[in-house]
């Protein structure tokens, strides 16, 4: 795999076996874009597979997370009374989110069938997405990492549980970016959200956490909003910019507890009893979640 990567980001000779391994490879690489083309993986796999993404090491004890941000939606009737509660500079960037010219869909993951976005598209939105994070500099071993690093996060993607909210730009219907989301307890996670080169100035993630915190407040189900932990301290600043507090201990504020669920709330895999945070934790620390409430 090694050999075939560098292959097509090199100069070979016409008559070099490089060259002849390059075309050969495009020759077998289907047109359609969009095809999805992933394992058919079973819907206790992926959401087992999810468990470990959402931070279930934490809640079992296994190890511990970095802090997720999180955003509890029950004090709020409506996204603009989240909005409005915002700066100044970040209702602006809000507005320039809503304003742009694309168009979203939404995609369940279901067992037995290849993910939504296990498709080259796809790919491609996280190749740039970590290329443009990793190897800004332009440092060819930074090209590389930021690959691996991007294969890598594909392939936990595209094996995941839940939904992705799909963007494509609606001049070339082209995909630009998607948001990949687990509800299970009474807590949406943000899971993973990729965007290519172009999307990234065109406010998408803003777009998405808009979104994502509208449907939060509209479902009486859900109590709070999982961004995740953060790559980097400005990232974490970013979200509280945006009413996501930083928690050490989130785990025991985001309830977890229950089954994943899927379109309009319906139960239709395991339960994961046995892995979920445990009644007490909850029951011994109202504190902790008294704590988000007052800071969200």
């Amino acid at each position: 795999m090694c050999i075939a990567v560098a292959s097509i980001f090199a100069d070979h000779p016409p008559d070099s076996p490089y060259a002849k391994l390059v075309e050969n490879a495009l020759d077998k690489l289907d047109p359609d874009a969009n095809k999805a083309v992933g394992e058919p993986v079973s819907l206790e796999e992926r959401e087992q597979g999810s468990l470990g993404a959402m931070g279930a090491g934490q809640w079992t004890g296994q190890f511990r997370t970095r802090p997720h941000a999180l955003l509890d939606v029950r004090p709020l009737t409506c996204v603009d009374e989240w909005i409005g509660g915002l700066s100044r500079g970040a209702r602006r960037t809000l507005a320039k989110a809503a304003a742009q010219d694309f168009s979203v869909e939404a995609r369940p993951i279901r067992g037995g069938e290849p993910a939504p976005h296990s498709s080259l598209a796809h790919f491609r939105c996280v190749v740039e997405h970590e290329v443009r994070l990793l190897a800004a500099d332009g440092d060819p071993n930074d090209f590389f990492d930021a690959l691996g690093q991007a294969i890598g996060r594909y392939r936990n993607c595209a094996s995941q549980a839940g939904e992705i909210r799909e963007y494509r730009d609606a001049a070339t219907g082209s995909v630009i970016a998607f948001a990949h989301e687990v509800t299970k307890g009474r807590v949406i996670r943000g899971q993973w959200f990729y965007a290519t080169d172009a999307a990234s100035s065109n406010y998408v993630w803003f777009h998405s956490v808009r979104d994502l915190v509208e449907r939060a407040i509209a479902d009486p189900s859900v109590d709070m909003v999982d961004l995740g932990p953060s790559g980097s301290d400005a990232f974490s600043v970013l979200k509280q910019r945006y009413g996501f507090e930083s928690v050490a201990d989130w785990h025991k504020v985001a309830d977890y507890r229950g089954p994943f669920r899927y379109e309009g709330g319906a139960v239709v895999g395991e339960p994961w009893t046995d892995l979920d945070p445990p009644d007490w934790l909850f029951e011994a620390d109202e504190a902790a979640e008294s704590q988000v409430s007052s800071a969200a």
